[in-house]
């Protein structure tokens, strides 16, 4: 496989995972819009996030194992596809449900993404690169967080959500093309076998379940920043996608010194991501109505977030077995879509800045498991 085509169809994969994390979180950015266009609550419009993720995490073994025959470039072009139809139905949607289905499909769409696209990753270089490869696609899905969402954002603002998502499903469609030149045909998605790697497995349980925890914790606040923004701390609705903006250059510094911290720090580094979200939140919930301030609490709660995420995927990488990244994803979507419904709850028995106090109260229970000592979670046979 020539260099051009390698670093293409690389490029290809992290794009379509910034993306699909793009798609999945973009109803955050235009919250209000969304609701006012479909006559629909916040609450309830904040539920396309939550339920979104539950279909990425119930159907992602299930949907792999159905479609295990099929060769990998084919699917990982099936899911490009899927991307622009979802994209486009929830432009055409005329009523929440529709929206909900057309995202529904998209949701599937990556759920086979994440399935199939690290391990393509991994098979397109020699074996002592295959670790850069797949972390290129998950630093695809950060840039989704990092770029997308703001950007999204922005043209939502500026031309409307339909044509946020049009835009989205044009890059779509871009990348499937790049997929099906770039990609090679390889053997079925069956023929890769999952190693076991029998090291550190309580503290394995203890990340795993504490990165559920604080993602929860981080999207319980962050789906109502929109709102809260404009209507707690007073921000004109035009400065929203800017301060998105700069809560996105404080996770992209996160993601550049979550490695270094890990480092430097393995046994803590978690812990200190996490504890940096918790006095976010809480400051957040203290000081919510002050515009500097709320942007100041938002932006360490982003590079609180990020720095976590990086963290915990490494300490994955190193205490978990061979496929634990797989299982980081699974319990990382589990968070995201328990996130908008704890807010939601909030937002049902007190305001938006309740939301943010929740959330410190779960990033605080996160951080508790991460203090557990080795061995106090319990290893159930069949567990990750």
């Amino acid at each position: 496989m020539s260099k051009p085509r390698l670093v293409a169809a690389l490029a290809a994969l992290a794009a379509c995972a910034a993306c699909f994390v793009t798609a999945e979180s973009l109803p955050i950015g235009l919250l209000p819009q969304i609701a006012a266009s479909m006559h629909t609550s916040l609450a309830l419009t904040g539920l396309l996030v939550t339920i979104y993720a539950l279909i990425v995490v119930v159907v992602t073994v299930p949907l792999s194992h159905a479609l295990r025959a099929l060769r990998r470039r084919t699917l990982l072009s099936a899911t490009a596809a899927t991307l622009a139809l979802g994209c486009l139905g929830s432009v055409l949607a005329p009523d929440y449900g529709l929206l909900l289905a057309a995202r529904a499909l998209t949701a599937c769409g990556q759920a086979l993404f994440w399935a199939v696209g690290p391990v393509q990753a991994a098979r397109l270089v020699r074996p002592e690169r295959r670790g850069q490869a797949v972390t290129a696609v998950f630093a695809g899905s950060a840039a989704g967080l990092v770029i997308g969402l703001p950007l999204g954002t922005a043209i939502g603002h500026l031309a409307g959500w339909r044509p946020a998502f049009a835009t989205l499903g044009g890059a779509a469609l871009v990348l499937l093309v790049v997929l099906l030149l770039a990609l090679p045909v390889n053997e079925p998605l069956a023929a890769v076998a999952s190693r076991e790697r029998p090291a550190g497995r309580s503290r394995y349980r203890s990340v795993l379940a504490a990165t559920c925890l604080a993602v929860s914790a981080y999207f319980a606040a962050y789906t109502y920043a929109n709102p809260l923004l404009v209507r707690v701390a007073g921000l004109p609705r035009a400065s929203v996608a800017p301060v998105l903006l700069a809560v996105g250059f404080a996770s992209t510094l996160g993601l550049g010194f979550g490695g270094v911290l890990y480092g430097r720090h393995p046994r803590h580094a978690g812990a200190l991501a996490v504890a940096l979200m918790a006095l976010a939140l809480l400051g957040l919930f203290a000081t919510g109505a002050q515009p500097l301030a709320a942007i100041a609490c938002l932006a360490l709660l982003g590079l609180g977030q990020s720095l976590m995420t990086v963290a915990n995927q490494l300490a994955v990488m190193e205490h978990g077995p061979t496929n634990g990244t797989a299982w980081y994803s699974t319990v990382y979507n589990v968070g995201i879509a328990s996130g908008p419904l704890l807010g939601a709850l909030a937002l049902a028995t007190g305001g938006l800045r309740d939301a943010s106090l929740l959330g410190a109260l779960v990033a605080l229970s996160a951080l508790a498991v991460l203090a557990l000592p080795a061995g106090r979670l319990s290893e159930t046979p069949g567990s990750p």
